[in-house]
């Protein structure tokens, strides 16, 4: 169906070999793996090394998750050295231990010569924060005040490990920010050098580490109590030069266990490819094999990281929005955090380039269609869906020039595959999903009635008519039925609003109805409209919006019908003022597709009505049956009226933070506040103690 233009060297196929079972992490050099279970997801977090690194050239530190134990997804950054104030080291971002309490996320790091910091989030994806802008733990007489391992034990107790080539504990407090007693000195344990990893399974406690230098293994040691004494009991992993230096993190996950520690199989591999010889540098991948255990609690030994990897513990399932950034492997590409708070999106896509999925089931009806969140295009690309390997079977292909969501059908994807998508041309990539044939929805109007019954028939919305009644108005919460990439465009991962419908549309509560929101620039609705009057018609849009301005523009059957429209800031997302204009195209008697396409971030969209308009509009709202509009709603000050505590979330949803206001504050006091509490430039949602919420920018 497609030519095949991939030109595939016998090298690239290493990769599907034993180099990419050995190496988890491909979008970067990492190292000092910190796996945590939370739920269903395994975090994986990992200190970074940079490319082009001789020695240790490490500046921040990394998240990536996982259900399955073989596809993961990279997610960048959550911490970095400069977010430790109190510190002037711009190098030196070592290994890390995260662990949850009481819905917290602590994040405790080595600050190399300085002691120990700890850094703390609302959620596993940061950011991380550090509330104490001092060490936590620091010996000045020491260097070695590094690689700290934290245990939260049955009783409530939480317990610090750290040290090299000393092994160091002390008590932390329920805060998880503080310490009791004084820091105790254990005896040298066999092989001990550094990297502790505490942890409990069964009846007995482990204290695994980077055993013997240089190279490194992985030992351990067995206790009956957390706090020792610590019995010597052999490798996990011996020493060799291929893994070098090393760091333990084990996990229990799915009715498995797990060791992570460090190889250098991906640079390794990058030499090869290169046509070079390998020349050591510090630039490591994190390796990762299961574990077993004897009856007697003693743990079966592991020469090297697996050639065939792990087992994948569940099919992928493709129908669903998948980040771009997940992949079992991915050649040459990179990840970086995207303009939108929380996200990231997979960059440096060109000729040759690709990333793959293991192990997914499209099941017996197949999928019919792919679709892809691309961005950044900077000229023609492409897409090519293939089955099992890198030139395998094509099943679609994707090709734009713009950015935006295309969508292509599919032939043979049936069953399960291992899947490559091979990149051409410039361009980034956040998403993409697969649909099936139960999925897909031909694209038609809807409206509230088909919420109680997906039977019922829609009246389509007039245009051109006088305006008089419910049918000339576009609520724009009823957006046409079909799904992503054909009613609509949206970034986010949910309807963040969390109202009305159950698609990814951003809809909020707007008074006794509902309105479009959390919009970002490029996102864009689609509406099937009579057109009963042919012309230029005037019209007027209600809308909202917390910035300086905004901006959208509309489309007939994508043909432009106005400019750009440049809308005025009305103070807050919960105000909402009437736009008026006309539009620059003729429009055509007959059934078409209205588009309005978002052109900057962060604007609210309650309705559009079309045609001649007599009287009080607002009178011809209130007078129909449908969903009613609040054109004005508590002013800051109101929203601010009660003195407490004030909780702040990013637009994907995620608490970022709290801080405190006092009763009455403007908003110039609230973005004042927020920017003093830390929070860097970007949109943000406010919940005060009542529950209400307020959408603002912070500045520089």
């Amino acid at each position: 169906m497609f030519g095949k233009n991939l030109i595939v060297s016998s090298v690239l196929a290493l990769a599907c070999t034993g180099f990419a079972q050995k190496i988890v992490i491909t979008t970067n050099y990492t190292a000092d793996p910190a796996p945590y279970v939370h739920g269903d997801t395994v975090y994986l977090y990992t200190t970074h090394d940079e490319d082009n690194a001789d020695g240790f050239m490490m500046y921040d530190w990394l998240l990536h998750t996982s259900t399955d134990m073989v596809n993961w997804t990279s997610h960048g950054a959550v911490a970095s050295l400069g977010d430790i104030k109190w510190s002037t080291k711009t190098n030196g971002a070592w290994a890390e231990q995260v662990i949850e309490r009481d819905g917290k996320w602590f994040m405790y790091v080595p600050i190399h010569g300085n002691g120990i910091s700890v850094l703390v989030a609302d959620s596993p994806y940061g950011p991380f924060k550090e509330p104490l802008n001092k060490a936590l733990v620091w010996q000045r007489e020491h260097w070695n005040d590094i690689d700290p391992t934290v245990w939260i034990d049955d009783d409530g107790q939480a317990y610090m490990y750290w040290g090299n080539p000393d092994l160091y504990m002390i008590k932390l407090n329920k805060d998880m920010i503080s310490t009791q007693g004084s820091i105790v000195t254990y005896p040298k344990i066999k092989d001990y050098q550094e990297g502790p990893w505490v942890y409990k399974h069964g009846d007995h406690y482990y204290m695994t580490f980077a055993s013997t230098c240089c190279a490194e293994g992985i030992g351990y040691a067995m206790s009956d109590k957390i706090t020792g004494p610590w019995t010597y009991k052999g490798d996990i992993m011996p020493h060799s030069s291929r893994s070098n230096g090393n760091h333990p993190g084990i996990i229990d996950f799915k009715g498995k266990s797990y060791v992570f520690g460090l190889n250098y199989e991906l640079w390794r591999y990058k030499s090869e490819k290169m046509g070079q010889k390998y020349q050591h540098k510090e630039r490591r991948s994190v390796g990762l094999s299961e574990m077993k255990y004897n009856a007697d609690g003693t743990i079966q030994k592991i020469d090297y990281w697996p050639d065939n990897g792990v087992a994948q513990l569940e099919d992928f399932d493709p129908y669903k929005r998948v980040e771009a950034e997940t992949m079992s492997w991915g050649e040459d590409v990179r990840v970086r955090k995207s303009g939108t708070a929380g996200n990231t999106v997979i960059t440096n896509l060109s000729e040759g380039k690709y990333t793959k999925i293991s192990g997914v089931e499209f099941g017996d009806a197949g999928a019919e269609s792919f679709s892809a969140s691309v961005l950044s295009v900077k000229k023609a690309s492409s897409i090519t869906v293939r089955l099992d390997k890198v030139d395998g079977e094509i099943i679609g292909k994707a090709e734009f020039s713009a950015d935006g969501l295309v969508t292509v059908p599919l032939t043979g994807a049936v069953g399960k595959h291992d899947v490559f998508f091979v990149f051409a041309g410039d361009f980034e990539a956040d998403y993409w999903e697969f649909e099936d044939s139960k999925t897909a929805i031909p694209q038609s109007p809807f409206c509230k009635a088909k919420l109680t019954d997906p039977e019922a028939k829609c009246d389509v919305p007039v245009i051109g008519a006088s305006v008089e009644g419910p049918a000339n108005f576009i609520d724009f919460e009823n957006y046409d039925l079909g799904g992503a990439g054909k009613a609509y465009y949206d970034m986010d991962t949910k309807n963040q609003g969390e109202e009305y419908r159950e698609d990814r549309v951003d809809i909020v509560k707007n008074g006794d109805g509902f309105a479009v929101g959390y919009t970002q620039k490029g996102e864009w609705l689609e509406y099937t409209v009579n057109v009963e009057t042919s012309g230029t018609l005037p019209f007027e849009l209600s809308y909202a919006t917390g910035m300086e301005s905004a901006s959208v523009r509309f489309f007939m059957d994508n043909e432009p019908i106005t400019d750009t429209l440049s809308l005025s800031g009305t103070d807050d997302f919960d105000t909402y003022a009437t736009y008026k204009g006309k539009t620059t195209k003729e429009l055509t008697k007959g059934e078409h597709v209205l588009k309005v396409l978002i052109t900057s971030d962060y604007v609210n969209l309650d309705w559009i009505a079309f045609g001649k308009i007599d009287g009080d509009i607002m009178d011809k709202r209130n007078g129909t049956t449908g969903i009613l509009p609040k054109f004005a709603s508590d002013a800051v000050n109101a929203f601010a009226k009660n003195a407490g505590v004030y909780k702040v979330f990013d637009l994907m949803g995620n608490m970022v933070g709290k801080v405190r206001f006092n009763a009455g504050a403007s908003l110039t006091e609230i973005k004042t506040g927020l920017k003093t509490a830390g929070f860097g430039r970007g949109v943000y949602v406010v919940r005060n103690p009542a529950g209400k919420t307020l959408k603002l920018q912070v500045g520089e």
